[in-house]
């Protein structure tokens, strides 16, 4: 019988292995995701080759003078710098100069990457030879479309509006607000200014977790997204999945609508679990592993899905939050910089004596997540800092045999039957 499982944790800051350790006698199931192999170089060259429902690269690129790609900040575990090189090898077969070439991280009204952080996500290489930037949802450096006809005003990235060949590059994710991740999503609300993405998050309507096309006549925050993008010229998209390991294994490459929609179809089979009725009904204590989007503590709720679908198990999330910093612009309504002016002149809590809860409660293990973040974000949760300490305390009140399931990447993993 085994009481052991191996997860993978920590994305952007070692993704390396953590071996969870249970009481012996206990039975540990792993619950994984489908999966799909990691692609090869040729196979990602290929999906530059055929792009999906529109011209290639450099077709669109030819004749234009600048060129910016968005790209998804460390929130997100997409390996863009596996990608980056093949699009700059097409924008310079199309004749555009080096110097006209910009990065701007997407990231909303997150928080700006440092330097160091920009090299993760697009490579040293890029950092050191190209201009890099982060997106300041804030700034007064924003360019006005007018608005959509729902009545929402388009403000965007100045270096993105004054660029002529716009390009995203992003990662196919889970998501309440827009069913998955990835295309135009980095238009807005990855690019947009203050009132634009204010409007998006308080007037628009959720498409829901994994939902791929709209159900209904409503338009959503996919459809506004989209809109917009219409509106400031979005050329192209480079959409990845990834597997547990976060790895490419599926590269869609195309028209921002149309290679999404196929890009999430893979996701979807990709990302999908199984959760055996006998699970659901006999486990005793269920195991979240926020992975592959456990840099962020703001991205624990998305590995939650899984929590309600076990009838009396007591339910652990892993997120060693490595980033530590819980700040999401718009609903803080702060700027960054006085945030970490706040932040400076706090004095940190102590983590109160944890001790187990119910059934109920969700149990957390994270060795980053700041005490009273930890507590405005999840109030009625339980913040752990030592792993085997958490287990103990399960162990005072499981059976002997307890049964444990364990969600390997729960951060993206999606139940099988939403991809019916």
């Amino acid at each position: 019988m085994n009481n052991t499982a191996t997860v993978h944790s920590q994305a952007w800051y070692g993704d390396e292995e953590l071996t969870l350790t249970f009481p012996t006698g206990w039975e540990v199931e792993m619950l994984a995701p489908k999966d799909a192999p990691a692609l090869s170089d040729q196979q990602i060259e290929n999906a530059f080759s055929k792009p999906i429902e529109s011209p290639g690269i450099t077709e669109l690129a030819k004749g234009k003078k600048s060129a910016v790609i968005i790209v998804d900040d460390l929130s997100r575990p997409t390996p863009a710098a596996q990608i980056i090189p093949y699009i700059l090898h097409e924008l310079t077969s199309a004749g555009i100069p080096k110097s006209e070439i910009r990065f701007v991280i997407g990231g909303g009204s997150h928080r700006p990457l440092t330097k160091d952080e920009m090299a993760k996500k697009v490579g040293a290489d890029i950092v050191s030879n190209y201009e890099v930037s982060s997106h300041n949802f804030m700034s007064g450096d924003l360019q006005g479309y007018g608005s959509l006809d729902n009545g929402m005003p388009i403000y965007i990235n100045r270096v993105v509006a004054e660029s002529e060949f716009k390009m995203c590059v992003g990662g196919i994710y889970p998501h309440g607000a827009v069913g998955f991740g990835g295309g135009a999503k980095l238009i807005v609300p990855g690019i947009s200014g203050f009132d634009t993405m204010f409007y998006f998050h308080t007037f628009s309507n959720s498409r829901g977790h994994a939902v791929i096309e709209r159900e209904g006549s409503e338009l959503d925050h996919r459809d506004y997204s989209e809109a917009t993008a219409a509106v400031i010229g979005l050329d192209i998209i480079a959409n990845a999945v990834i597997n547990k390991q976060r790895e490419i294994c599926g590269l869609f490459v195309g028209d921002y609508v149309k290679a999404h929609r196929t890009a999430a179809k893979f996701a979807l089979e990709t990302y999908g679990t199984e959760i055996p009725e006998e699970s659901r009904k006999d486990t005793d204590l269920v195991v979240l592993n926020c992975y592959p989007l456990d840099s962020d503590p703001i991205q624990t709720g998305k590995a939650l899905w899984a929590a309600g679908y076990f009838e009396k198990a007591y339910r652990m999330a892993l997120n060693p939050a490595c980033d530590g910093i819980c700040y999401h612009g718009l609903f803080d309504q702060i700027d960054y910089a006085r945030f970490k002016q706040q932040r400076e002149e706090i004095t940190p809590p102590e983590l109160p004596e944890p001790k187990l809860g119910n059934q109920n409660q969700l149990h957390v293990w994270s060795e980053n997540f700041l005490v009273d973040d930890f507590y405005k974000k999840h109030p009625d949760a339980i913040l752990f800092r030592n792993l085997e300490q958490l287990i103990n305390l399960f162990a005072e009140v499981l059976p002997p045999q307890a049964k444990v399931a364990v969600l390997p990447s729960a951060g993206i993993q999606v139940l099988a039957e939403e991809s019916n």
